[in-house]
């Protein structure tokens, strides 16, 4: 798919060689080549980039060994690891230990 947007690309730089002017050149290629080989690429591509989408996804859905879903985890309000509020410091194992002041 490559070699023919290559190509095409090739043809419109040609004609815009043969112009009378830079400024209509320039709009040639841009308007005969660049712009719509970007859109065709882009339209082009769009099932590639659903599909690299949906494989990236998919390892996060499914169930690790314990069966739960892997991915983000959302820690409980409260449990943070190492919070330390009025005096007191939650641990990795939930216990809390209170600070003597």
């Amino acid at each position: 798919m490559y070699v023919i947007a290559i190509a095409w690309l090739y043809v419109t730089l040609l004609m815009a060689a043969t112009e009378t002017s830079i400024v209509a050149g320039v709009l040639t290629f841009t308007f005969y080549g660049l712009a719509p080989l970007g859109l065709l690429l882009w339209l082009l591509g769009t099932p590639q980039r659903g599909r690299q989408r949906a494989t990236l996804r998919k390892p996060l859905l499914q169930p690790d060994a314990t069966g739960h879903a892997t991915g983000d985890t959302v820690t409980p309000v409260g449990k943070e690891i190492g919070m330390v509020a009025h005096g007191a410091k939650v641990d990795a194992d939930d216990t809390v230990e209170t600070q003597r002041l």
